[in-house]
């Protein structure tokens, strides 16, 4: 395993009988980044977690881990350096935040260094809130803490299933700013969500699950490559709007819609922008402006789980490194 890669799986698999779980996943983490594993209720995100973790034990395939194989003797020692949160943060109500730091330390078998315990408070905004018992926290804040106490000791990897679940808009904020400091001290972060918004703002690098497999991996920019839609806009003068309806009437590009002077164009795919401007400067009409829309990582990630059929060209395509 490359040791900028805290994390591979190839080609990881889950069954329950006759039920599929996780089929075929494969993807990797790079190191000191945020990477996001996203898809619908139902993809397989939290087993995969479970498995990461030594919680599920696989069908099929390999999991790394910090230069260990997952299930294997040797695990335990890469299994320490990593912090995880895995559905309701692990707090005890009647300990205050400090209290539950110190007992995950003692915990993992670490020493209690006071230094650290308020450093970790600082990171996740609850340093005046340290002696308070998480009983009185909001949602978002009793986050945090499941946040800060699976950063205890260090981990080189955090492992977060769904942090935002249930959360407002500002929690979801307060996750999402978090996650993103993460990787300024040395941690390399892998998040789960189904909501595609939080992931986009907060991730490096993401991999998107349909039905238990990996359907797309990479940045925005990779998996939406080659995505861009075949309609173009065309904008003309406004007294240039009747011939231009004209000379797509008798091109047989009538399937047109429009906004005052610019024209919604879906033709066959063997025209593209310079075929339509040279169409209309033989009419007399030259376009002020031709643009063709990409498609929205929102466009991808519905495509990509209702359509899994897609998955082989956007996966070849998009390969997180």
């Amino acid at each position: 395993m490359s040791l900028d890669r805290p994390c591979e799986v190839r080609p990881l698999s889950k069954r329950y009988g006759s039920h599929t779980g996780v089929d075929d996943l494969s993807f990797s983490i790079p190191r000191d980044q945020v990477v996001g594993l996203i898809g619908p209720n139902g993809a397989g995100k939290t087993t995969t977690m479970k498995m990461l973790l030594g919680l599920v034990r696989p069908t099929g395939g390999d999991i790394s881990l910090l230069g260990r194989t997952v299930g294997e003797p040797n695990w335990g020692a890469a299994l320490q350096r990593v912090g995880s949160m895995l559905e309701a943060p692990p707090i005890y109500d009647r300990l205050t935040a400090r209290q539950n730091l110190e007992y995950q330390t003692l915990a993992v078998g670490g020493t209690v260094d006071q230094s650290d315990i308020d450093t970790l408070l600082r990171l996740v905004d609850l340093a005046g809130r340290a002696d308070d018992r998480p009983r009185g926290y909001s949602l978002g804040m009793r986050q945090r803490l499941g946040i800060a106490i699976a950063l205890v000791g260090h981990p080189e990897l955090v492992i977060l299933d769904e942090p935002g679940n249930g959360l407002d808009p500002a929690g979801i904020l307060e996750i999402r700013q978090l996650m993103c400091r993460l990787p300024e001290a040395g941690t390399t972060v892998l998040v789960s969500s189904h909501q595609l918004a939080e992931v986009q703002q907060a991730c490096n690098q993401r991999s998107i699950l349909a039905n238990g497999r990996t359907v797309a991996q990479g940045t925005t920019e990779e998996i939406l490559s080659g995505r861009s839609q075949h309609v173009f806009h065309v904008t003309v003068d406004d007294g240039d709007v009747p011939a231009t309806a004209d000379a797509l009437r008798a091109a047989d590009l009538d399937a047109f819609d429009r906004a005052g002077s610019m024209f919604v164009i879906t033709p066959p795919a063997e025209i593209d922008g310079r075929d339509l401007n040279l169409l209309l400067a033989t009419s007399g009409v030259y376009a002020s402006a031709i643009s063709q829309p990409v498609a929205s990582l929102e466009d991808a990630f519905l495509d990509l789980v209702q359509h899994p059929s897609s998955e082989l060209d956007i996966a070849q395509k998009a390969t997180i490194s």
